[in-house]
């Protein structure tokens, strides 16, 4: 199977478990703790199959130094891309993800000694300058105005930091899949995910709430569609370099351009498209070239 086929999947998923994740705090009232947590506590059951059925897995004792170095810094990313999904549109949260890739030129470099050619390089920039031209109704004020944003709004400085912090540690996060299985990185992920978010959680632990979250429909939904994403990403950066795989994964921001639309009657959609669409065609740049 060739690494796009998983890298996409893990888009969709995701894409669509940051819908139900909005649509969850906003429409139905979760707190964002509890939406978070479900992401992962709820991925759980959906990933036991997989992993008992390829029972047995080898794991070197380094796996568990790249768990520990990867959770802090995942819990801290996604708690400030939750926040930023709740009171930022959609169809800009998920876009502005797409730094990630650049950032990811950097530490896969530096951390995993993965030098992307020239050509790589041009597809991932082109992918981040579609993610500017996202926010091109800013520029009426000036050519800096969507970079300006960033700074000026809690939502998307929020989500920049989340993607600084998460391309470092996907490089740990594919160091621990090399070192197990994907299938095996993933139920403990979102085990130690779940276990280290718990202190963050305490405010919203009640006797019902506990109940709320095991009987809603749509935090079980949120849960199924995080499982195939992490699994289906860690399949895809186990096989080919971390910053094309997310490169690839940002045809998610088409999937939340459509999604904010259709859901939430967001607007500046052409634009939006038009800016997705050059990023889609870096993704294929990538895609040719591996």
């Amino acid at each position: 199977m060739h690494w796009s086929i998983p890298a996409i999947t893990a888009a969709t998923s995701w894409a669509t478990a940051d819908l139900l994740s909005k649509i969850a705090m906003n429409r139905k009232g979760y707190g964002e703790h509890t939406t978070l947590y479900a992401r992962f506590s709820h991925s759980i059951p959906f990933m036991l199959i997989p992993f008992f059925a390829t029972w047995p897995h080898e794991v070197d004792p380094l796996f568990w130094l790249m768990c520990l170095l990867t959770i802090p810094g995942d819990i801290v990313a996604s708690t400030l891309y939750i926040k930023a999904l709740k009171i930022s549109p959609i169809s800009i949260v998920v876009p502005l993800m797409g730094f990630a890739p650049v950032f990811m030129l950097v530490t896969s470099w530096l951390m995993l000694k993965e030098p992307p050619n020239i050509f790589g390089i041009a597809g991932v920039l082109m992918v981040a300058a579609g993610a500017y031209l996202l926010n091109l109704d800013r520029a009426r004020g000036g050519i800096l105005e969507p970079i300006k944003a960033i700074v000026k709004e809690r939502g998307p400085l929020m989500v920049l930091a989340a993607a600084f912090i998460f391309s470092i540690d996907t490089a740990f996060g594919k160091r621990a899949t090399q070192l197990s299985d994907p299938i095996f990185f993933s139920l403990f992920y979102c085990i130690f995910m779940a276990l280290g978010y718990l202190p963050l959680l305490k405010r919203e632990i009640t006797r019902e709430n506990v109940k709320m979250m095991l009987s809603s429909r749509i935090l079980w939904g949120i849960g199924a569609c995080f499982a195939c994403g992490v699994t289906s990403f860690l399949y895809a950066i186990k096989v080919a370099n971390i910053a094309y795989v997310s490169a690839t994964g940002k045809i998610s921001m088409l999937i939340a351009i459509i999604y904010g639309r259709i859901f939430f009657g967001e607007t500046h959609i052409r634009q939006k498209i038009f800016g997705a669409l050059l990023m889609i065609t870096g993704i294929y740049m990538v895609l040719g070239l591996t």
